[in-house]
């Protein structure tokens, strides 16, 4: 009798699954694998979203699959300081019997566990009662979904709702747990490192990297050829750590394939790395953690990931040492830039540039050609170190052709400049204050293509006049003027000169 109620059960909530499927076909779907990977219980890469729907394999009108067996998918949250939430608006897994070892005796049974590795703590595992509502507490914000089905009954599973919450304890972002925040590595120097989940964008998972969790990310030029190898060597022995390895010249975007690879679970004395007498390139989980030194050459970049498999192994932590014949070096390691673009609007000229990645930059200057030809400095900015985008706004740009650039200006002072941007401002006139509201001082610039004379005059609300300049240019050059408030009442007044006005707010 308990299965003909399933049976209706799940007839009914497919048609449930039908109408909320229709009001969100236009979000991302994804289903639960049935199989693993690499001879793992992961079932698919890791997913970095905030939005989606996420069903058992069969999807909203199938029942899920027999005998799979502990295989996990992990959903982490795309946004810093944010945390997977998972709401399940289907859900039809009450297999029970005696005889089966699941929890409360499930045969079918759905674990969610707390974090991205699937030996994370459990929020929910159970079979005989909707999860409701699942949110992540872990500081990776993530959730990991493992499933377990016998042979006997299939049902209608479970449908959930994929979203983010703000939250206090999620990723931070802008760490070296993305590809794109990688550490650059400026010598053969030993580094110690530990990570808090695998950062807030899947990358990486090709050839034998089936996943991220815990990782670190490092980028790496080559100052001289030879061998490429290295020891990571876990501060407690029983942590598990995988090395990969992408290049020459990849970018955080377009990793293709890692060139060395292991994926082998902790053989107990916890190193790993390249060499160790190794000759295989990559290796499983039955591997015996070492793969063979790369042969590299003067230039070249790489980018290397040290992939913990728990949160006991990212928060320990590791130490790395390079152990082959090639040196290191990030004086020279490019930014990626993305985009560098100006536009112009209302008298201003409005300026972004985007960067993928700012390895082994320390600061860039926003420039500006004078009418005479020399570059003037605009504004500086620290690098990031991280994905990032810049705006700068140009409030007195020069009437006709303006050029800019960026000074890019490396940790060692080494200094290297971007393309130019050249934006055309309208050869009319203009009138300008700044800044609005003002407290001490206000600046009042004026041009004009036939030139400048006539009095610039402050009145304040009641018309009365308060300053009064003459002002005289040519017709090729603006007119500046910088007027001391201090001795005026808080309010509001006007700035006139010929039919211009303009109004500031005194504070």
């Amino acid at each position: 009798m308990e299965k003909q109620n399933n049976f209706w059960f799940k007839h009914l909530s497919f048609g449930l699954v039908l109408i909320m499927w229709a009001s969100a076909s236009f979000s991302q779907t994804y289903t639960h694998p049935t199989t693993g990977v690499q001879s793992t219980y992961n079932g698919a890469c890791l997913v970095s979203t905030c939005s989606g729907t996420y069903y058992d394999n069969g999807g909203a009108g199938g029942n899920y699959a027999a005998n799979v067996n502990n295989i996990y998918r992990t959903f982490c949250p795309n946004t810093a300081g944010n945390c997977m939430r998972a709401t399940f608006t289907s859900f039809s897994m009450n297999d029970t019997y005696f005889l089966c070892f699941g929890p409360n005796s499930c045969c079918d049974y759905l674990q969610i566990l707390n974090g991205p590795a699937q030996n994370s703590p459990a929020l929910y595992n159970n079979c005989t009662s909707s999860p409701g509502t699942i949110t992540s507490t872990d500081a990776s914000g993530c959730l990991t979904f493992r499933f377990v089905s016998d042979g006997s009954v299939q049902l209608g599973g479970w449908a959930a709702t994929l979203s983010c919450v703000a939250c206090a304890g999620g990723p931070a972002g802008n760490t070296n747990a993305d590809c794109n925040s990688a550490t650059p590595v400026c010598s053969n120097v030993l580094l110690s490192d530990a990570s808090g989940g695998p950062g807030i964008n899947a990358e990486g998972c090709s050839g034998c990297n089936t996943s991220e969790v815990y990782t670190n990310w490092y980028r790496i030029q080559i100052a001289t050829s030879g061998t490429l190898a290295f020891t990571i060597d876990p501060n407690t022995n029983s942590d598990d750590f995988d090395p990969v390895v992408y290049g020459p010249n990849t970018t955080c975007g377009a990793l293709g394939s890692p060139v060395r690879c292991s994926y082998a679970a902790s053989a107990g004395n916890g190193n790993t790395g390249l060499g160790n007498g190794a000759v295989d390139n990559s290796e499983d989980v039955a591997g015996d953690q070492w793969v063979s030194p790369l042969n590299v050459t003067a230039g070249q970049t790489y980018y290397i990931l040290i992939n913990g498999w728990s949160a006991a192994s990212g928060a320990n932590g590791f130490q790395l040492s390079w152990t082959g014949t090639a040196t290191l070096n990030c004086s020279v390691l490019p930014i990626e830039l993305l985009g560098f673009a100006g536009n112009y609007e209302n008298g201003m000229v409005d300026l972004n540039w985007s960067v993928a990645g700012e390895f082994g930059l320390k600061n860039y200057i926003l420039e500006r050609m004078a009418p005479t030809g020399d570059w003037q400095d605009l504004a500086g900015y620290e690098a990031a170190g991280s994905q990032s985008t810049y705006l700068y706004t140009d409030a007195r740009p020069w009437p006709g052709s303006n050029h800019y650039r960026l000074r890019l200006v490396a940790q060692d002072g080494a200094i290297t400049w971007s393309n130019e941007v050249e934006v055309m401002v309208p050869e009319k006139s203009r009138f300008t204050l700044w800044p609005n509201p003002a407290t001490n001082l206000l600046n009042v610039e004026v041009y004009d293509v036939r030139g400048i004379s006539g009095d610039l005059v402050v009145v304040d609300a009641k018309g009365n006049e308060v300053f009064r300049r003459n002002l005289q240019s040519a017709s090729n050059l603006p007119v500046v003027e910088q007027f001391s408030l201090q001795e005026l009442s808080a309010g509001l007044y006007f700035v006139r000169f010929g039919d211009k006005v303009q109004s500031f707010q005194k504070h």
